[in-house]
C-alpha cells in the first residue's frame, strides 16, 4: 500500500510538472524574443519545478531499479556466489550512500525550517524546494533498502549452473546465433 501511494505520487508530480514546466520556459522564450520583454524572475519558478520533478524522476527510476548502475561484473561473472556478493556489496553501498545523504537532507530541511529562506523575488520558501530532496531521499533509501533485502534473499536460478559461455545463456543452444 506504501508503495502504491508513493509510487502514484512520484507520477503524479512527473507528469504535472513535466507538462508545466516546458510550458513555462516556452511562455518565458516567447515572452523574450517576441514580444520583447522578460518575464520577471520566471526563472525562480522554473527552478522550483525542476527540483521537484528531477529529483520525483531519481526516487521513480530508483524504484523501477531503472537509475544508472555499474553492473558489469555480475553480467560477465558465471559464478551465482560471486554474483550475489557483488550484488550486496554493491546495494550495500548503495544503503549506506543513501541514508548519509538523507541524513544531511534532514539537516537541511531543520536549517530551512528555522531560518525560513526564500528566493530573492517571489519569496517562495527554500523549505518547498528542499522537501522535494528531502521526500526523494527517503524513498531513495526505502527502495534500496528493499533492493539490498533482494540481493540477500537471492537464490540460484536454474539457469546459473547450466550456462555454456560467460556471455549468454543461450548462445550455443540458438542455432540463429551460429
Amino acid at each position: 500500500m506504501f508503495e502504491k501511494v508513493t509510487v502514484r505520487f512520484e507520477e503524479i508530480i512527473m507528469i504535472a510538472v513535466g507538462l508545466l514546466l516546458p510550458s513555462i520556459v516556452t511562455v518565458g522564450v516567447f515572452f523574450r524574443y517576441v514580444l520583447k520583454t522578460d518575464l520577471y524572475a520566471i526563472e525562480e519558478i522554473e527552478i522550483f519545478l525542476a527540483i521537484w520533478f528531477y529529483f520525483m524522476g531519481a526516487a521513480y527510476c530508483s524504484y523501477k531499479g531503472t537509475h544508472i548502475t555499474a553492473d558489469i561484473l555480475q553480467a560477465m561473472t558465471k559464478s551465482f556466489k560471486l554474483r550475489k556478493a557483488y550484488a550486496l556489496v554493491a546495494t550495500g553501498l548503495s544503503l549506506v550512500i543513501s541514508v548519509v545523504f538523507t541524513y544531511w537532507c534532514t539537516d537541511m530541511i531543520v536549517y530551512a525550517w528555522e531560518k525560513t529562506p526564500t528566493t530573492a523575488v517571489w519569496k517562495i520558501p527554500l523549505f518547498a524546494q528542499y522537501l522535494a530532496v528531502y521526500f526523494s531521499m527517503i524513498l531513495m533509501s526505502i527502495y534500496t533498502l528493499r533492493d539490498f533485502v533482494r540481493a540477500c534473499r537471492r537464490r540460484p536460478e536454474p539457469d546459473d549452473s547450466e550456462m555454456k559461455c560467460g556471455r549468454c545463456p543461450d548462445i550455443e543452444e540458438n542455432p540463429a546465433n551460429g
